[in-house]
């Protein structure tokens, strides 16, 4: 009876919102719509009832489609959607299209950078620039230096000719230099830290099944489900682990005072920050934990899985891994005393190729939303204030008019100087674009340079795959791998 009564509520709803919104997109009639388009369903068929693979694939199918802007209909939810660099550009960079629509509010995370509300991110990014200038970010080297050198240790404790889950390992990793820039914290002294990345892929997965399925963004109606009771119970476990970390930063941060008190003080990590804007009443409670989770989670997050996704990359061309590691000995000759500063990290122009086309081919944000918060004209479209922005940069990067006929394959030499100069400027967005960038990719480049080094210093990549297209992904609101195909090293015999 309950389930009948619910069916019942869903399509009356359904009915409801989509009759409102067709009107809404009276404006639209004349765009393109992505078929097959159904009543009240709209194109969910391309992603329903599929797994997770399928379910990516499917979403980057509808979204793929030469008209300057086209209606994509998730199920009774109007995205008015691009893959036009022009016309990504003017909605990125538009004042009024700045907000993030209501579907990030499913994250739960209402004043991080991430999802912050127009008004509130302004603030917030206007405050934090400076935590990540060049002056910060030379401090942290030391400290990305550090935990590469952990990681490879740990590597090196594998048995050689078995299969790592390097993954797994390198978002440890990640997490570690992230936790000591952002907060202070050494994780290896903490066995709960290994549990947040853990609880917060979980809650990421169960929020992307939510996002694709808007019969359930209703919070009373997502209530009634399983996946939300699970979903709580994740939250509430991985909220006290963060608040304990929150606290044991406090209690670090007024010890790094005392030590500075001779007139010594190192370089401010992000937490001093945050709790200097607190004092400041600048940022209140709620705002200082949402941006410390917001950056351990998704700094971690991000540079861990595209971490690797290069790393299966260099594996599974060889050749290239070897220009990779040429380049690394003409910048570091041996492998005593490693010395990296911005200057000698910026020599590794052909390595920063490489990791730029992982990002092209393996964007960590395959789409973006944005959402209109008044009425704005987009080449001589009058757009109503409410309507929902989709930005696809998964196909945007593989546009064969702007990539070449070989924009499908693997090809570092698409960041030649040239070719960058010949590119529209909003073609290759791997960190988002526009005022609300990605605030940390300074940050994410350098990490993932040092963690290059020491790896390709100490370790010959291989791996079973030969293409790019054997990695397998899925939607996870962030792009992820939906099988670790795992890695094998080779220990190199030149080391000097």
């Amino acid at each position: 009876m309950i389930a009948e009564i619910l069916v019942l509520v869903l399509i009356v709803v359904s009915v409801k919102y989509y009759a409102n919104f067709r009107r809404h997109m009276s404006f639209a009639k004349d765009l393109h719509t992505v078929q097959p388009c159904y009543p009240i369903i709209g194109n969910i068929m391309k992603i329903l009832w599929k797994n997770d693979e399928d379910r990516f694939h499917g979403l980057m199918e509808g979204f793929r489609h030469p008209s300057k802007l086209f209606k994509f209909w998730l199920a009774f939810i109007p995205l008015l959607t691009t893959n036009d660099p022009g016309m990504i550009q003017k909605i990125l960079t538009h004042p009024q299209c700045m907000q993030k629509p209501y579907i990030y509010k499913l994250i739960e995370s209402k004043f991080g950078l991430l999802v912050a509300d127009d008004p509130i991110w302004k603030r917030q990014r206007k405050a934090l620039n400076p935590t990540f200038n060049l002056k910060v970010l030379n401090g942290f080297i030391p400290v990305f230096d550090k935990h590469a050198q952990s990681l490879v240790n740990e590597l090196f404790q594998k048995p050689i000719g078995k299969k790592v889950q390097f993954t797994e390992m390198v978002t440890r990793c990640t997490l570690g230099m992230v936790c000591a820039t952002t907060i202070g914290l050494n994780i290896y002294e903490d066995a709960n830290m290994d549990r947040i990345p853990h609880l917060f892929d979980k809650v990421w997965e169960l929020v992307s099944a939510r996002i694709l399925n808007p019969f359930i963004h209703m919070k009373s109606i997502y209530r009634l489900t399983k996946n939300c009771k699970l979903e709580k119970a994740l939250r509430q476990e991985h909220a006290k682990l963060i608040d304990e970390v929150f606290q044991d930063a406090k209690i670090q941060r007024a010890k790094r005072e005392d030590a500075n008190s001779d007139g010594y003080r190192k370089p401010n990590i992000f937490i001093d920050q945050l709790l200097d804007l607190h004092y400041k009443k600048i940022f209140n409670d709620i705002e200082v934990s949402d941006n410390v989770t917001t950056m351990i989670m998704a700094g971690s997050d991000t540079s861990g899985t595209e971490l690797g996704i290069i790393a299966q990359l260099l594996a599974m061309y060889p050749h290239l891994q070897d220009k990779v590691y040429q380049e690394i000995r003409r910048v570091f000759p041996t492998n005593d005393e490693l010395h990296f500063t911005l200057e000698n990290l910026g020599q590794l122009q052909y390595m920063e190729k490489f990791i730029k086309e992982a990002l092209r081919l393996f964007p960590i944000a395959p789409v973006i939303l944005r959402q209109a918060t008044s009425d704005v004209v987009l080449d001589g479209l009058r757009i109503p204030s409410g309507t929902i922005l989709t930005v696809c940069i998964y196909n945007l990067h593989r546009r064969k008019d702007i990539w070449g006929p070989d924009a499908e394959e693997f090809n570092p030499e698409n960041f030649t100087p040239e070719r960058i100069k010949s590119r529209h400027p909003f073609a290759y967005l791997p960190f988002s674009g526009g005022n609300r960038n990605c605030i940390g990719y300074r940050y994410g480049m350098i990490s993932m340079k040092i963690i290059v080094v020491h790896l390709l210093l100490n370790f010959k990549l291989k791996s079973d795959l030969t293409c790019h297209r054997e990695l397998r992904v899925k939607f996870n609101t962030l792009l992820k791998l939906s099988v670790e195909p795992g890695l094998v090293l080779e220990h190199r015999n030149d080391q000097f």
